[in-house]
């Protein structure tokens, strides 16, 4: 998390959540230089953007590549006077429409959109009609996108049940992922990798698993 510090972005402490410690994060406005490049408005990122598409889009459909757009990671924008174009629903469907493609989607990293939006289930319902959703990363945050943490699976702010039933709904069959896993304990960093995947991985199986069911 102290590569963030040049843009902004602070992991600023951790904070107790059912009894165990997470990464807490804010951004702010002050001390941050502009890149090399100097500021780079929206209509700039957008024209790089189709230009980009509009040459790798035809060649991904050839080799029967889907590709996933991440968003941008907390969506906000500027940092350091370069928009960031991936940072809300709205923009997520500009970049559809700018090469209408089966090929072209989208990636929900739910930690990500749950900072976009209140109703993350009817997101995933709307691209999932579409066609587009092409990669999941199920996973949950609490904040907004300036002071955020990231939450385990059962303590976040978003329904995550309600978020399998739309996956279910639109018959998404593609790959999904916890992610990312909050610190737990006082253990060692990767024993702390360790078992957050595990509790992870458990409860997207088993909440699948309950929905599914139904």
């Amino acid at each position: 998390l102290k590569n963030f510090e040049t843009t902004g972005l602070n992991a600023v402490r951790k904070l107790q959540a059912s009894g165990a410690p997470f990464a807490y994060m804010t951004l702010t406005n002050d001390h941050q230089p502009l890149t090399e490049h100097g500021v780079i408005d929206e209509e700039s990122q957008w024209s790089n953007l189709k230009y980009f598409l509009e040459r790798v889009v035809p060649v991904a459909e050839k080799a029967n590549v889907k590709m996933a757009m991440h968003p941008d990671d907390p969506p906000v924008s500027p940092v350091r006077g370069v928009a960031r174009i991936i940072s809300s629903v709205e923009n997520y469907q500009r970049m559809i429409d700018l090469v209408p493609s089966p090929t072209n989607g989208i990636a929900i990293c739910q930690g990500n959109f749950a900072l976009m939006t209140d109703d993350l289930p009817a997101v995933i319902r709307d691209f999932g009609k579409q066609e587009r959703v092409h990669f999941v990363h199920f996973r949950d945050v609490r904040g907004t996108p300036e002071n955020f943490a990231e939450a385990f699976h059962d303590d976040g702010q978003t329904d995550l049940a309600e978020c399998i039933r739309a996956y279910r709904d639109v018959g998404y069959e593609g790959v999904a992922r916890p992610d990312h896993y909050p610190t737990m304990g006082d253990s060692t960093y990767t024993d702390d990798l360790r078992v957050a995947k595990l509790f992870a991985v458990g409860y997207f199986k088993g909440l699948r698993e309950a929905v599914y069911s139904e």
